[in-house]
């Protein structure tokens, strides 16, 4: 019997015996057959997950260091709570509802100093030493009262005081016609004069 010669043909007859396999080169990897579509998908599914993790970690971390107590440089505002105790909230320093900064914190029961600061104590029994936020041509409403002051429009009817901002002083001498004047030793040195809301500045 003889061997019928080889056939490379793609149209051979299916009678024809299948070529061997040729054998690998030597020194060189095969193509490993784990690395399927499969498999690419499920490394990626793991690489975004991971990524996805660690933003929230990252945002957890933000909510966490925001959520403790204010720290200097800080713009809030305060509000009555029950039985007319005082709460503060957090707000960014250029929203119109920041009517307070945190010019300086202390840990017990410490005295601002002499100034014209708002004290306000946290139950943690931190200090902190609020300034009036204000820039000059602010006005502003309930000056006298540290729960309801608020940012107005100068055309407000309640607008009561307009505000002029005085930096690198410390002389309340410096306002002129001035309703109330307010001393901030700082940094920085400041005067706020609060004049008629009419008043030119």
């Amino acid at each position: 019997m003889t061997t019928p010669p080889f056939d490379d043909n793609p149209f051979r007859s299916p009678g024809y015996p299948q070529p061997a396999p040729m054998p690998p080169v030597p020194g060189q990897q095969p193509i490993p057959h784990w690395f399927t579509t499969k498999v690419k998908i499920t490394l990626v599914a793991c690489v975004v997950a991971a990524l996805g993790l660690g933003a929230l970690g990252a945002m957890g971390i933000s909510w966490i260091s925001r959520s403790g107590p204010p720290s200097s440089g800080d713009c809030l505002y305060l509000s009555r709570e029950g039985a007319g105790k005082l709460a503060y909230h957090r707000v960014g320093c250029g929203e119109t509802t920041a009517t307070y900064q945190v010019e300086n914190t202390y840990r017990g029961a410490i005295a601002c100093a002499s100034g014209d600061y708002v004290r306000f104590r946290l139950s943690s029994g931190q200090t902190l030493c609020l300034t009036l936020n204000v820039s000059t041509g602010d006005c502003l409403r309930d000056v006298d009262d540290e729960a309801t002051i608020a940012k107005v429009s100068c055309a407000d009817p309640k607008a009561t005081e307009r505000a002029e901002v005085i930096t690198g002083s410390r002389d309340g001498d410096s306002c002129e016609n001035a309703d109330d004047v307010l001393v901030y030793y700082g940094p920085p040195a400041r005067v706020v004069c609060l004049t008629p809301p009419g008043e030119n500045i």
